[in-house]
């Protein structure tokens, strides 16, 4: 075949490259997408004598029926495709570079690289294909000359803006635009007002002005009530309260009742000396460990046993005033009311008490002692225990004398209720590990109490003080 290189070697060294693959003689340079392409051109191909190229013929289509009428279907001009009336072979890098448009019946290859005339549909003329040369299937429409370039369209549209039309112009010539209809009003309208002279001033009101000053407004829960409050005084034969009247009696009452908050001193604020720790029960304090009292409900608690690190600046609040002061809670370790309260990881409430003294129920935050955690692990046991103080059985988890052979048990709040034995002290332990400190908890029912111990009751309220008298 005339070839100055071994093919063989060639096609050896090929496989180490990725396609396409281009033939290395000079006047083939075909390029193949496939190694076994290539390798059979290199062994087959007569690169001295080529082939000539074939020539395939149109395919004619047959199609059945009759073909719409097409008017605007044109063939393309000579200046916008080349025409190929034969399909010829190409080679991979020809059918990259080349765009193939089936027209009539008829296949145009169009080159990527060729540039394209644009044409208008005001450029085209339609013509009018007859009925009976529909079903010819190599008949071709003559090409259509394109218009002189972009500036006739310019001036075209120039022409139709100006409403130039011809009358007998054909149907492809552009619609009229719709005409804006405006006009012009005589009375000439500022945009804005005009600015004053001098600038606005604001002069703050008196306190007498403002005392006499309806500064309450009525909502929906006023309507309402207001409502039914007046059916009830016209059953009663009473004259019925005017929305105005309501509000000014709100207003003032509002109003007297912060001056009177203001003028007169808190009772609570004076420092009860006897008042104990309703955790510990103890009345003693330090520079570091003071008493608190809730602003609200008039809880006193240590700092360390409410976990209150520092003491806050003017108004303190104890958690269940903080977060639920209209709503009462319920402790989920016992069934007493009242106290020293925290919440837990569920969201519930519980004394802080039950917690320190419950050995499964611990603190998440040791320092501020909450949120209580760990009341999933307390035993199923534990929760059916009956109480010897309060007779309740399943309210709550109680805990048990610390007397060997003794199962008597008792919530925590009760037996701080009815005086019981409960210590808490701190016990230094030395181990192979060093030395580590830890709380020794004890409680004894009223039987087992240590000889010499003094049995602490709570104070009574007045309330409980008089039912005792009688």
């Amino acid at each position: 075949m005339g070839l100055d290189f071994d093919v063989k070697t060639f096609c050896h060294n090929l496989r180490a490259t990725k396609p396409p693959y281009e033939c290395p003689v000079e006047s083939c340079r075909k390029i193949y997408k496939s190694y076994s392409g290539i390798e059979y051109h290199l062994y087959h191909y007569d690169h001295d004598n080529p082939p000539l190229p074939q020539q395939t013929p149109v395919r004619k289509y047959k199609r059945k029926g009759r073909h719409p009428r097409s008017t605007n279907k044109q063939s393309p001009t000579h200046s916008e495709v080349s025409q190929s009336p034969n399909r010829e072979v190409m080679t991979y890098a020809q059918a990259q570079r080349m765009v193939e448009v089936e027209i009539h019946g008829r296949i145009h290859r169009i080159n990527i690289f060729d540039e394209l005339d644009v044409m208008s549909e005001e450029d085209t003329v339609p013509e009018e294909v007859p009925e009976n040369s529909s079903n010819k299937e190599n008949t071709e429409t003559p090409a259509v000359a394109p218009k002189s370039g972009k500036h006739k369209n310019k001036e075209k549209r120039k022409e139709s803006g100006h409403h130039h039309h011809n009358p007998s112009s054909s149907a492809g010539a552009a619609t009229k635009l719709p005409e804006a209809v405006y006009r012009e009003l005589d009375n000439d309208t500022p945009d804005a007002p005009p600015r004053p002279t001098s600038y606005y001033r604001y002069i703050e009101k008196s306190a007498e002005e403002l005392d006499e000053e309806v500064e309450y407004d009525m909502d929906e829960e006023d309507y309402i009530w207001l409502d039914i409050m007046n059916e009830k005084r016209k059953t009663e034969v009473v004259s019925p309260i005017p929305q105005e009247v309501f509000e000014y009696l709100m207003d003032r009452l509002e109003k007297e009742s912060y001056f009177e908050s203001h003028n007169k001193g808190d009772p609570n604020s004076q420092v009860d000396e006897d008042a104990v720790c309703c955790i510990c029960n103890d009345g003693e304090c330090q520079h570091s460990n003071v008493i608190l009292f809730c602003d609200m409900c008039n809880l006193a608690v240590h700092q360390e046993c409410y976990g209150v690190p520092y003491i806050p600046d003017g108004q303190w609040l104890c958690r269940r005033c903080l977060q639920s002061p209209s709503r009462a809670v319920d402790c989920a370790l016992c069934p007493n009311k009242g106290g020293a309260f925290k919440q837990t990881d569920d969201g519930r409430w519980a004394h802080v008490v039950c917690a320190l003294w419950i050995p499964e129920v611990c603190f998440a935050n040791t320092v501020f002692l909450e949120p209580i955690d760990s009341i999933e692990h307390i035993p199923p046991a534990r929760w059916k225990l009956t109480c010897y103080i309060c007779k309740q059985r399943g309210s709550g988890a109680c805990i048990q004398c610390h007397k060997a052979n003794c199962y008597t048990a008792f919530h925590v709040t009760c037996a701080q209720q009815a005086g019981l034995y409960m210590k808490m002290e701190p016990v230094r332990e030395t181990g192979a590990n060093g030395t580590s400190f830890s709380v020794r908890k004890t409680a004894y029912c009223d039987i087992h109490t240590p000889p010499g111990s003094v049995r602490r009751l709570p104070a009574l309220s007045h309330s409980e003080g008089e039912e005792d008298e009688d």
